[in-house]
């Protein structure tokens, strides 16, 4: 079951990774230093339906990884797995949001900018929901490496280090570097890591199982 939750969440995360190119490649098309050729018609409003559909399926993952850190401990697989509903809400809202902001943007000739000087003009809202994502995005890996450090987990302690805060800085950090890093692989960076977290938990799980089974 954990396995089978964690194997849906990262599909989600695919899905909604998509999403997101997609809407970041009609976000940034228009940007002469990219140099990219025009969008093709309907890929914001398919970027956009894409991740509102696919993130709140990151519960399932959440809960998979609930599982894996806290065998043993209800409390602690409860409060991640709630955490992990209130992040693919937020998360969902977050696209859905940025997809009517882009679109805003493209149909009032806005001049095209980067996608991190974007959400700042986009003003107070925006970022305040960021923020909080972010905060219970890092709330969420701290509860999960405390519970695979522990001795009552049933996943390997490597698995500390494969949380969706650090994924996250190691993927979008790097991208800062070039322009179409940043225009493309920095903002996709959260639904990107959350895909990784969640097919690792996914191969963890299956893997436990089967080490059970054997048993």
């Amino acid at each position: 079951m954990g396995a089978r939750d964690a194997w849906i969440a990262a599909a989600a995360a695919g899905f909604a990774t998509v999403g997101d190119l997609l809407m970041l490649y009609a976000a940034n098309a228009p940007r002469p230093e990219l140099a990219l050729p025009p969008a093709p018609d309907g890929a914001l409003l398919a970027g956009g339906l894409l991740g509102v559909a696919a993130i709140p399926m990151y519960a399932f993952g959440y809960r998979a990884a609930a599982r894996l850190a806290g065998d043993g401990a209800g409390s602690r697989r409860r409060g991640l797995a709630e955490i992990g509903v209130m992040i693919g809400m937020l998360g969902a809202s977050i696209h859905g949001l940025t997809a009517c902001l882009i679109a805003d943007d493209l149909s009032a000739g806005a001049p095209p900018r980067d996608p991190l000087a974007a959400i700042a003009a986009w003003g107070l809202p925006i970022l305040v929901l960021w923020t909080i994502a972010a905060l219970l995005v890092l709330i969420a890996s701290v509860h999960f490496s405390a519970g695979v450090v522990r001795a009552r987990s049933s996943g390997p302690r490597g698995l500390a280090l494969a949380t969706p805060a650090l994924l996250t800085m190691l993927l979008a950090l790097p991208g800062l570097g070039s322009p179409l890093g940043a225009a493309f692989l920095t903002p996709a960076a959260p639904n990107l890591a959350h895909g990784l977290f969640f097919l690792v938990c996914a191969i963890s799980g299956d893997r436990s199982r089967r080490e059970r089974r054997i048993d």
